[in-house]
């Protein structure tokens, strides 16, 4: 149906599957009418939503016309109007620059916390462009203001709200005062500019044929409203647009208009009276196999559930399928699940630019300096793919290798000074390259660890930074690395003229938002699928559509700014939560006219807790379900096996798992802990020596005992190397020397963390304990000869070859010039090691390496009494027990290489704390 409106001519046009070929053969008509018209007109201009839309309508056009044709121009309102010349506009004010002068402005009056000056910016340029999309001038007058805002919130007392309203108006006057009109306001000006030229130069300007999403006065502001009313009083305006539900007479739009009512007192109407009306209407429903809603087990579950559905689709033949992208988590999941299967997307949204590695690499470099290269910032600095790439990946690999290697093992938690240190000498092939690496860190750190400067300056030395780090190169042949380099170069040039200075962390915060605010996407992805949001699938001829997060969580509208509230935006004339819940109505309203298969998933139960359907679509099904028996729910399509085999982890055991190690990869040396595995579990012996599945040394981000054990131990090898004999010292001066020792040990760890006093504390009680068991050490006869002393011994096999057996003894004491005793620190109490005492093989493993001692002891030291815990056997006995321990280990061998299985048989208290436990299924048999 067509009418005039104020000049431009409306048509509304059912919507439906067909919405797209009816509109061609309505601009068809449109055309020929024109092309009667004198000669020497410009062609008319076809304006669309989206640019996407405007492809599919050239296809209509060309299938409606039936024969070859020269279609017209199509573009946006936005590009078109954006491409007329305005004088001056080399004066207008960029967003960037708008956002720090906001900043300036908020910092200057000092009415918020420093951290949430960005957000507070952010937030009141969005509120600008939408008083200035409404037509909304804020009063010259601030009194003025207030008395609007007063009348909006029904206040007697305008206290409340003077200050609301005096932070808008000084921040409008604010931009004001640089005489530069903003994007917003500059897309107005080159409005007037356009209609201003129309009259004179009227063959000049063509003829527009506009198509819109919904009734002009939804789909447009009043700029655009006014704009092609006066438009259309020179040159002709015709205004297409889907007809809204009271003029489309036909069962689904009643249907879904019973469960969106518009009217209040439609509304009323109890639900189950509107199902009545429906269901004497017609048996049949418009929704059933047009409509389905499936609920999943968690969003992996959703995800293979999406696949497994687009799968089915493909596999019908359907060429045009949308993903709605309520659930961004989920789509990158089901895109994931796709390209294993070699199907791509394409993503017409794109990705959030914060969410790529190469901004995960800046954000990785700009953490490591702000935490003083903390060593978990440092690796995944280094890991990244971009960084150092003008070195050959595997000289990269190794020299990283090398790096984490040596920071783990010497539990190195920051510091570039102290990486150096820790690695320096550790022997691995990848040490010069990874010196290599820490200079051009400590020359890039160096670069942004400087005093506070301009926003351009800023980016200048990241910029400066990535260079030195070798990251330009790999990032301008990336998508994403393309985008964010782009965007570091227009921000420098916008902020070039503005000098307010900036901290590391305010500045940090600005490119965070800036990352946030950009996406990028990958252009020559062609697809069936395409990744779009829910208002750009309207109108569009999509065969089929899955609609990804339906639940309340993710269909839930924005509520806009939060400066004003809901009452105050509606008297301002902003758009309310009424309207985007309006709009979302609307939005699923041509969804399911427009395309005839639509599917609804979202994760029923997300965290632990229910995750409840959208409102919208749960009256929708509510509804039907009184109407016509059927919810519309429907169980997931099962997972495809290769999604299957790929979310599960291990195959579901019939046995305890018995490996058998392979010859070629039994090790041929072994320390006594692998010994003692091998021993205690056969599988842990396998798996961690055999596969060397060992994992990385945790560095300790607090001291914890291990670390307690390893500081007592260097504590008391430095004291009996300064007082080999304690007898020769006075009780006091013996205590004040120990005292000093165990300062100087602790001194670094208690600095790198404060938490290490109460460890330092607590040696401190166990001292004059020491002391007193060391003088009854000497009194029996024993004195100090050593200690962390490297001890191996080699053990002939069978059929040829040699096992190494290699370990460190903690300290040994001598007597009479020969006899000797091995002693192993423990600082866990006497007790539970006695427990355990009949198992060990540790100190006979010693003696047989040692090859010769009459006592082997651990020393107890977290007892209020320090005692030592010895070996049942001395002597000849101790000695003979080492030897057997010999031939065990050869025995153990030689089964190995016959094929022995390595079953995993620990018992309880060997399994606690065991690294493998779930690779070996023993839980789950």
């Amino acid at each position: 149906m067509s009418s005039r409106n104020q000049g431009t001519v409306e048509h509304d046009l059912p919507a439906g599957e067909d919405f797209l070929d009816r509109l061609a053969e309505c601009l068809l008509g449109c055309l020929s009418d024109e092309s009667e018209n004198r000669y020497g007109d410009p062609a008319p201009l076809i304006l669309v939503p989206s640019l996407p839309l405007a492809g599919e309508l050239r296809v209509a056009l060309a299938r409606a016309a039936g024969r070859p044709m020269l279609l017209p121009r199509f573009d946006t309102l936005g590009n078109w109007v954006a491409s007329i010349s305005l004088p001056g506009t080399d004066r207008v004010l960029a967003s960037s620059q708008r956002l720090v002068l906001l900043h300036e402005a908020l910092r200057g009056h000092g009415w918020f916390e420093e951290t949430a000056l960005w957000g507070m910016a952010s937030e009141m340029a969005a509120l600008f462009d939408e008083l200035t999309d409404s037509a909304v001038a804020v009063a010259g007058d601030e009194s003025l203001l207030v008395e609007q805002l007063q009348k909006s919130y029904d206040l007697k007392n305008p206290a409340p709200l003077a200050f609301e309203a005096r932070v808008v108006h000084d921040l409008w006057r604010a931009l004001a005062a640089t005489g530069q009109p903003d994007e917003a306001e500059a897309y107005r000006l080159r409005l007037g500019e356009l209609l201003r030229r129309v009259p004179s130069q009227t063959n000049e300007f063509p003829r527009l044929l506009v198509l819109l999403e919904s009734l002009p006065e939804e789909s447009l502001d009043h700029a655009g409203r006014q704009f092609f009313r006066l438009y259309a009083q020179s040159r002709p305006v015709d205004l297409f647009y889907p007809a809204p539900r009271r003029l489309t007479r036909n069962l689904l739009s009643a249907t879904l208009a019973e469960a969106w009512p518009e009217e209040p007192k439609a509304r009323e109407v109890p639900l189950y009276e509107r199902a009545i009306r429906l269901a004497s209407a017609s048996d049949a429903s418009p929704l059933e196999g047009r409509l389905n809603l499936v609920p999943t087990q968690g969003r992996e579950q959703e995800a293979q559930a999406v696949v497994a559905q687009l799968s089915e689709w493909l596999s019908c033949g359907l060429r045009r399928i949308a993903l709605i992208a309520q659930d961004r988590l989920t789509v990158r999941r089901v895109c994931a699940l796709l390209e294993r299967e070699d199907v791509l997307v394409r993503d017409e949204t794109g990705w959030v630019l914060s969410t790529s590695r190469a901004a995960a690499t800046v954000d990785a470099l700009i953490e490591s300096v702000a935490g003083g290269a903390y060593y978990r910032d440092l690796l995944d600095l280094c890991k990244s793919p971009f960084v150092f790439a003008d070195i050959p990946m595997d000289e990269r690999k190794r020299a990283v290798f090398a790096l984490e290697s040596a920071i783990r093992t010497a539990s190195a938690r920051s510091g570039l000074s102290r990486f150096r240190r820790v690695l320096s000498g550790c022997g691995s092939a990848g040490e010069p390259v990874a010196i290599v690496l820490l200079n051009r860190l400590d020359a890039a750190y160096a670069l942004l660890d400087a005093r506070p400067a301009s926003l351009a300056r800023w980016i200048g030395r990241l910029q400066k930074a990535l260079e030195v780090l070798g990251a330009l190169p790999a990032l301008s042949v990336d998508a994403a690395g393309q985008v964010l380099l782009e965007l570091l170069d227009t921000r420098q040039r916008e902020l070039q003229e503005n000098p307010a200075p900036f901290s590391l962390s305010a500045w940090r915060d600005w490119l965070n938002r800036e990352f946030e605010a950009a996406s990028f996407h990958d252009a020559t992805v062609s697809s069936p699928i395409v990744v779009t949001p829910l208002g750009a699938v309207c109108l569009r001829r999509f065969e089929a559509a899955l609609l990804i997060g339906g639940d309340a969580r993710h269909m839930a509208p924005q509520s806009g700014s939060g400066f004003f509230n809901q009452s105050v935006r509606r008297e301002l004339g902003l758009p309310t939560l009424e309207d985007r819940e309006r709009k979302l109505r609307r939005d699923l309203e041509l969804l399911l006219e427009t395309v005839p298969r639509v599917v609804v998933t979202w994760a029923s139960v997300l965290d632990g807790e229910a995750n409840l359907l959208a409102p919208e679509l749960s009256l929708l099904s509510t509804l039907h379900e009184l109407a016509w028996k059927s919810d519309l729910f429907r169980r997931p399509l099962p997972a495809r096996p290769e999604a299957e085999a790929d979310c599960i982890t291990a195959p579901v055991p019939t046995r305890q798992a018995t490996p058998v190690a392979p010859w070629r990869l039994i090790p041929e040396r072994i320390s006594v802990s692998a010994y003692s595995s091998l021993v205690a579990c056969p599988y842990r012996f396998f798996a961690r020596h055999v596969l060397r599945l060992g994992e990385f040394d945790e560095v300790s981000e607090e001291i914890d005992k291990s670390d307690y054990g390893a500081l007592v131990h260097r504590v008391l090898e430095r004291f009996h190397e300064r007082h080999p004999v304690l007898s020769v010292l006075a009780p006091s001066a013996a205590l004040a020397a120990l005292e000093t020792c165990s300062d100087e040990v602790f001194a670094a760890a208690v600095e790198d963390d404060f938490l290490a006093t109460g460890w330092r504390l607590r040696w401190g009680k166990q001292l004059p304990s020491y002391l007193e068991w060391q003088c009854g050490r000497e009194m029996e006869g024993w004195r100090w000869a050593g200690a962390e002393r490297n001890v191996r011994c080699l053990l002939p096999l069978e059929g040829g070859g040699q096992v190494e057996l290699y370990g460190r003894i903690d300290r040994v004491d001598a007597r009479s010039g020969e006899e000797l005793a091995l002693l192993d620190y423990k600082t866990q109490k006497a007790k539970p090691i006695r427990d355990r005492l009949d198992d060990d093989l540790q100190l006979p493993a010693y003696v047989l390496m040692h090859g010769h001692a009459v006592q082997a002891a651990y020393v107890a030291l977290d007892d209020e009494r320090v005692v030592a815990v010895a070996c049942a056997n001395e002597g000849a006995s101790l000695e003979q027990d080492a030897a057997n321990q010999g031939r065990r280990l050869v025995d153990i061998y030689a089964a190995l290489r016959s094929g022995m299985a390595l079953p995993a048989h620990g018992t309880d208290r060997v399994c606690l704390h065991c690294a493998m436990r779930g690779l070996c299924r023993r839980d789950h048999v």
